[in-house]
């Protein structure tokens, strides 16, 4: 690791760790998320962490197969998804699977942001009840996560929160009482399902991955602040619930 910075709560409630390979900060990250799982489930008996796609995390997952943790006790699911099935070429549970869950030496209970139903915003209560039904919470009170590690796309979207989605408000509504959303944008070729800001605020570790000067730079530049419509990554760093923790590698 080369550089940490930490930010006060008026610019931003971040921390800013960079290092010097994204091997190194695979290594950390893990070690990092495996110690927040070792702890929830000694207190708790399990453990909740919600994961993104993409090829980014790919590291974190290859550290996260190699690291000792009770994984039968471990809930995972995704910070958001495609609407499509897991043969999709653009599922990101097949990726999670793939890269994640078929490897780890014990099976997690994964529970799946796709349910078939007519339309998207019919799939959400399934959803939600088998990841109640998972966590041993109520419809009315889901738990919170453990673990989130989110990423960042290039136009500064971060879950499913894109800036040209219809429903922007909503998605970066810091007081929503809803759960899961939909996104639908011009940008994604699918509809996609997403956990909510507040839920995904409702954590321990909050945790975003990126790599790249590309994704440095538009972090860079959401942290200087303005609308959070147009960098929706600024939803997570502009808030006063829950620090987001920032790794960082070329």
């Amino acid at each position: 690791m080369s550089k940490s910075d930490n930010q006060a709560s008026m610019t931003g409630n971040y921390s800013f760790a960079e290092f010097d390979t994204q091997t190194s900060l695979a290594e950390v990250l893990a070690d990092d998320v495996v110690a927040q799982l070792n702890n929830s489930i000694s207190e708790n008996g399990m453990a909740v962490m919600a994961l993104s796609g993409g090829s980014t995390p790919k590291p974190l997952f290859q550290e996260l197969c190699k690291r000792t943790v009770d994984w039968t006790r471990v809930v995972i699911t995704l910070v958001d998804e495609r609407w499509v099935d897991e043969q999709h070429e653009l599922s990101n549970a097949a990726f999670l699977k793939r890269y994640l869950l078929d490897e780890l030496p014990g099976k997690p209970q994964f529970v799946s942001l796709y349910h078939p139903a007519a339309d998207v915003a019919f799939s959400l209560p399934p959803v939600l009840e088998a990841y109640c039904a998972a966590t041993g919470s109520s419809l009315s009170d889901p738990s919170g996560f453990d673990v989130v590690v989110l990423g960042m796309g290039g136009d500064g979207h971060t879950a499913s929160f894109f800036p040209d989605a219809d429903n922007i408000r909503e998605l970066l509504d810091l007081h929503c009482s809803a759960a899961l959303l939909t996104c639908d944008s011009p940008t994604t070729q699918v509809p996609r399902v997403t956990w909510s800001l507040p839920m995904i605020l409702n954590t321990s570790l909050l945790a975003l991955h990126i790599t790249g000067p590309g994704k440095k730079a538009v972090f860079e530049h959401a942290v200087a602040g303005g609308d959070s419509s147009e960098l929706p990554i600024r939803a997570a760093i502009f808030q006063p619930t829950t620090l987001l923790n920032v790794y960082y590698a070329d």
